[in-house]
């Protein structure tokens, strides 16, 4: 059991180190502010609209990102613990020959397993920009993916593991633990120009995208069988492509502030694996305002959807606050910002982030995540000229 437990985690972690979040680490820095904050060069996997956002005085004209990489991970509901716990429980069962204690204890540390949740998620990004006065177009290409892992606790096991005193061994039971995993990849053509509606300038842009999403699922018997290949039940892998949209939209309401909206995945989508747990791309609305006065931007982001992942798995649904601040120097860049999410199922993250833009071509930036038993960091390598 306890080898079937980490077998699965350890699988969340290999995928989850293979990839990482396609935002930027400058995104990331600033608590993932981005729908009004983004710059033109990452502007195609947040909100189109800013591939606007470019500097006519620094002379942009066109930009690579080679690329964003960057994970996360999230136990914060212990799962790990639960896992140890139950593994020295099963230890000391094992080697003391069993007791109706031992047993007890055993049960209550399988019981404990029930109703947590490990999460791992990541991606990668590459983008090609090219911003003008008439037309504002990027290439994006993005990898993600999104990993849970689980238990579900057969409610019968309790009373097989404390009926089996006297019997010599631990009978097989029913808990299951569960993998389920989406491999998505995108590839874009973020499009975006101005108009002036009345007396003030808004940008559009929207994002065509073709997505081919994986899904892969694993379940394993929770029993005390060390063979750990005859114990898992299912292994399957399900290949579906896709077509999708992302719009956005932002204004300057002042010489200072800028408010946008972004909409992305409107065309949706629900891919089924043969667990019973389907997978879903909900289309996700937020919105966002910009302050920036000189050095000093100040951003906020607003989810005014919850997304949904895997769709069972209540603990899998997220809306999230984002706030953030970035202070900048001629070839250096400071920033901070904090998530929350409303949803109250990830942990609140207080982020920051460093950048370094020599000659204002290059630019290498690192950011970190860190929440309660929660993580992520991210990194990228641009160019713009």
């Amino acid at each position: 059991m306890p080898k079937i437990l980490l077998y699965s985690l350890i699988c969340i972690l290999a995928m989850a180190q293979a990839t990482a979040q396609s935002n930027s680490p400058r995104e990331l820095g600033m608590g993932g502010t981005a729908v009004a904050s983004a710059d033109y060069l990452s502007a195609g996997f947040t909100n189109p609209a800013l591939l606007t956002n470019y500097s006519v005085e620094k002379d942009d004209d066109w930009g690579v990102a080679v690329p964003n990489i960057g994970i996360s991970l999230s136990d914060r509901s212990n799962l790990l613990d639960a896992i140890d716990s139950f593994n020295t429980t099963f230890d000391e069962l094992s080697s003391g020959g069993g007791s109706i204690d031992g047993l007890s204890a055993l049960a209550d540390s399988l019981n404990a397993l029930s109703n947590r949740h490990f999460s791992a998620g990541g991606g990668s990004g590459v983008s090609i920009a090219i911003p003008s006065e008439s037309f504002n177009a990027a290439l994006v290409i993005s990898t993600a993916v999104e990993a849970d892992g689980f238990m579900e606790i057969d409610p019968n096991d309790a009373g097989l593991i404390n009926g089996s005193f006297g019997g010599g061994v631990i009978p097989d039971i029913g808990s299951k633990a569960f993998l389920l995993a989406s491999f998505r990849t995108e590839v874009g053509f973020a499009m975006a120009k101005e108009f002036k509606i009345g007396e003030r300038m808004f940008a559009f842009g929207v994002t065509p995208k073709m997505q081919s999403i994986e899904i892969l699922d694993i379940i394993a018997s929770a029993d005390d069988s060390l063979d750990l290949g005859g114990q898992i039940d299912n292994e399957n892998r399900f290949t579906d492509n896709n077509f999708n949209l992302d719009f956005g939209a932002t204004t300057m309401i002042s010489d200072k502030v800028r408010v946008g909206l972004a909409a992305q995945n409107l065309m949706g989508g629900t891919f089924t694996g043969s667990s019973g747990y389907n997978y879903e791309l909900t289309p996700a609305l937020s919105t966002g305002i910009a302050y920036t006065n000189g050095p000093l931007t100040l951003a906020a982001d607003l989810d005014l959807t919850s997304t949904t992942r895997f769709q069972e798995i209540t603990a899998d649904d997220s809306q999230y606050l984002r706030l953030g601040a970035e202070t900048s120097w001629e070839w250096a860049q400071l920033r901070a910002g904090y998530i929350i999410d409303l949803e109250d199922n990830y942990a609140s993250m207080a982020t920051a982030g460093l950048g370094f833009s020599p000659f204002g071509v290059m630019h290498l930036d690192l950011a970190g995540a860190i929440g309660e038993n929660s993580y992520g960091v991210a990194l990228s390598l641009s160019f713009t000229f």
